[in-house]
């Protein structure tokens, strides 16, 4: 009677013990599991295969870590190369680390650090740092169903900004975007409060084949104007003193790859802005478009800007041009 009770004593005292071992055993096989398959495929990427079709990736240096319930991987020297048809988009950043949990949701962090550059057409970049950017991924059977893009004290000789923003869903009826950024200035002293735009794409299936990375983007782009896609642009807002405009429209792709549409804005506080010097096509359409209508009882004047045929019109006044996209 006394063995017996002493064997239970020690199960009960044991058992506990064994079951975490099991399970940090269990953890860890796990780890090395998720992480061996994507070491080999980054170490590839790194030697010239392709991330997805027309994107490509590279780095000087990468450690893997977050044993055993996270995946943590540091990189220095960190670039991204995007295939256009002027050659590619490349964005570099000194320092680039993306988490995500060994197991369960399938949610991607990514952030930067560091000096950062954008790099496109022939000879154009952009070199910038920022106090913090951070981007997350959300995966689903069919790919990534959502984006999002979070940039704070972007600095560069361009333009600053105190924050700026990406969002991307997808939904059953639609791809959802919204895009902001605030407190933008400019090296000549210009400044833009607030500018932010909150559209939805149909045909969002289109782009299934991108969001599991089998197809490059300007296929995506192909196959949603073939299926008569359109972008409702639900709202676009920008507000630079004095003037506040918001708009709405519609965009499409015409058989020439360029957009098509038209957005219809009202704007506030034109009667301040031609007090001011302002030079270009669309200041010189815009001061023509107060002059020959005035507001209306809110004060706001109606403006359309709109593109067809690859040519960008204020009105009926040609203010610039749209190349194709693809």
């Amino acid at each position: 009677m006394l063995g017996r009770m002493n064997y239970s004593s020690r199960f009960f005292l044991y058992a506990p013990f064994a079951l975490l071992l099991l399970l940090g055993a269990a953890a860890g096989a796990n780890w090395y599991a998720v992480t061996r398959p994507l070491s080999r495929s980054l170490v590839a990427m790194n030697g010239g295969a392709e991330a997805m079709p027309g994107v490509r990736l590279g780095f000087k240096s990468m450690s893997i870590g977050g044993f055993p319930f996270r995946v943590d991987a540091v990189f220095d020297g960190f670039r991204v190369e995007i295939a256009t048809k002027d050659g590619p988009i490349a964005w570099r950043a000194e320092h680039f680390a993306l988490h995500r949990l060994a197991y369960g949701k399938d949610d991607t962090i990514f952030e930067a650090a560091g000096r950062q550059s954008l790099q496109w057409g022939r000879g154009r970049a952009l070199d910038f740092e920022a106090g913090s950017l951070h981007a997350s991924a959300l995966r689903d059977a069919g790919g990534v169903k959502q984006f999002d893009l979070d940039l704070v004290a972007f600095g560069s000789r361009a333009f600053t900004s105190g924050h700026m923003q990406l969002h991307l869903r997808r939904r059953d009826g639609s791809l959802d975007v919204f895009a902001s950024a605030d407190e933008l200035r400019m090296p000549r002293g210009e400044q833009i409060k607030t500018a932010m735009v909150q559209a939805s794409a149909s045909a969002p299936r289109a782009f299934d084949g991108l969001r599991a990375g089998r197809v490059t983007w300007q296929s995506a782009l192909e196959a949603w104007r073939q299926a008569n896609g359109a972008a409702h642009v639900d709202a676009f807002h920008v507000v630079a003193d004095p003037l506040d405009a918001m708009g709405q429209g519609g965009l499409r792709l015409d058989d020439a790859h360029r957009l098509s549409g038209l957005v219809d804005f009202k704007i506030a506080g034109m009667a301040q802005w031609l007090q001011r010097e302002h030079r270009g096509a669309l200041a010189d359409a815009l001061k023509a478009r107060a002059g020959a209508a005035g507001g209306n009882e809110a004060g706001k004047m109606g403006v359309v800007l709109g593109s067809r045929d690859g040519i960008a019109y204020l009105g009926d006044a040609p203010v610039g041009t749209l190349a194709p996209l693809y």
